[in-house]
């Protein structure tokens, strides 16, 4: 049976405006209906808002017109004494000493609750065909309109929960930066970036093992700029401190059919402070990477793909988009 699946990798912020970009290309070249639609980290802000259906332009004014400084708020819960980590638990016992760094990443400088308010305030309803994904210290955890399933860095599957979890709970958790931003907890576990997982360089390896199979189509969104390599080798290390039983995973060397690559120099993935012109930046070169891919690949698709024709520039993009919707 043909499926096709979609992918919105993690990049924060430049995930965030490179895959809205690309989801716009998709929208332009008439391709409609996806099986699953996944994002990770700053890649599953677009990939919900695309697998809600929510209207292109709503959803490229929204993100234009959105301050992401605002979004994120200072942290009442992580206090200014590292020994605080140390303190007494429940039982009166003091944490182990390699509790330590686990406890400081949970606290994280800065909450995300407001990013929370403002996927709900756009999706009232989990779609049907999203999936996300965050990281605890000893798991993977999916998240779909289903359920919430665990598994394990040991080899265990569990499920935590057979009813989905709330939208901006998942959202939060596969967003939360170790250290910067909270810890989202879940059923006793705290939640983590689900780049941090593992799988979070290869999170198409994860969608083959745990979720599509291998007959599956694949388009997978991943960006990168200036700080990619920084930003790698800081998952890295947050994995090492973390996800200390990480080592036993075997991730495979699994890749999607078709990679969308877009370069954006200019962008930082933490960059909260994301100018409009630089908004447009993302948005442009998520859009064009895509056009270019899919003159490359539309021969996999089944329907066939039209307008494939790359912006020059932002107006261009909107007059494309504005077109393809009428």
């Amino acid at each position: 049976m043909y499926s096709r699946h979609l992918i919105i990798e993690q990049g924060g912020t430049r995930a965030l405006v490179t895959g809205m970009g690309a989801t716009l290309a998709l929208k332009v070249a008439g391709l409609k209906n996806w099986s699953s639609i996944g994002g990770i980290s700053g890649g599953s802000i677009p990939a919900i808002l695309k697998a809600a259906g929510l209207h292109p332009v709503t959803a490229l004014e929204g993100v234009m017109g959105c301050d992401f400084r605002k979004l994120f708020e200072p942290s009442s819960k992580g206090g200014t004494d590292p020994a605080a980590a140390f303190a007494p638990t429940q039982d009166g016992e003091r944490a182990p000493a390699h509790k330590f760094v686990a406890r400081m990443l949970r606290k994280g400088m800065m909450h995300t609750d407001k990013l929370g308010e403002l996927i709900e305030d756009q999706v009232k309803v989990w779609p049907e065909s999203f999936w996300t994904m965050a990281s605890s210290e000893t798991s993977h955890v999916l998240f779909t309109s289903e359920r919430v399933m665990e598994y394990g860095f040991d080899g265990s599957v569990t499920v935590l929960s057979e009813e989905p979890a709330p939208i901006a709970l998942a959202i939060r958790a596969t967003c939360a930066v170790p250290g910067l931003l909270e810890a989202v907890e879940f059923r006793g576990r705290y939640l983590f970036d689900g780049a941090l997982s593992p799988y979070g360089g290869n999170p198409v390896a994860f969608a083959r093992k745990h979720l599509l199979g291998e007959e599956a189509l694949i388009v997978s969104i991943h960006s990168s700029g200036k700080d990619s390599r920084k930003n790698d080798m800081l998952m890295s290390l947050g994995r090492w401190l973390l996800c200390h039983s990480a080592g036993r995973v075997k991730t495979g060397d699994h890749t999607a059919d078709i990679n969308i690559n877009p370069h954006v120099p200019q962008l930082n993935a933490l960059r909260f402070n994301m100018t409009e012109v630089q908004k447009q930046l993302g948005m442009l070169a998520g859009f064009n990477a895509t056009m270019s891919a899919l003159n490359k690949h539309g021969h996999l698709f089944q329907e066939g793909v039209k307008n494939l024709s790359c912006a020059t520039d932002f107006n261009t993009l909107l007059h494309l988009v504005r077109h393809c919707i009428g």
